[in-house]
């Protein structure tokens, strides 16, 4: 009995290790955003994908509750702005992780004075 138990104990263990969980994630955005799309790659493949459509509310802050095994991830970000130009971004997503990961789009081009 108890090999049994111990047996499935590490059957566990290693199902753990592989079992895909949630992973929350906040997008935190610059006013005026149209559309935010996000593509979460694993070892070039796309096993996730999210799209948001322009806010109804004017929420500089988007969060997601994705599902996925552990791992790394590329989260390949496309943040689309009001004059239809589109900048792209890639950030690193660790999984587990825990609590909430962030990830800052907001541009960090500031105006000559």
């Amino acid at each position: 009995m108890a090999v049994a138990v111990l047996g499935l104990a590490l059957v566990a263990a290693q199902l753990a290790r592989v079992w895909p969980r949630n992973v929350d994630v906040t997008y935190a955005l610059d006013p005026g955003v149209t559309e935010v799309d996000v593509d979460y790659l694993q070892d070039g493949e796309a096993v996730a994908s999210v799209r948001f459509g322009q806010p109804a509310t004017k929420t500089k802050l988007l969060r997601h509750t994705v599902r996925l095994q552990p791992g790394e991830y590329e989260a390949r970000i496309t943040v689309y702005r009001p004059d239809g130009r589109a900048v792209e971004q890639a950030k690193v997503l660790l999984v587990p992780t825990e609590g909430l990961t962030r990830f800052d789009l907001r541009e960090t081009t500031h105006r000559s004075q």
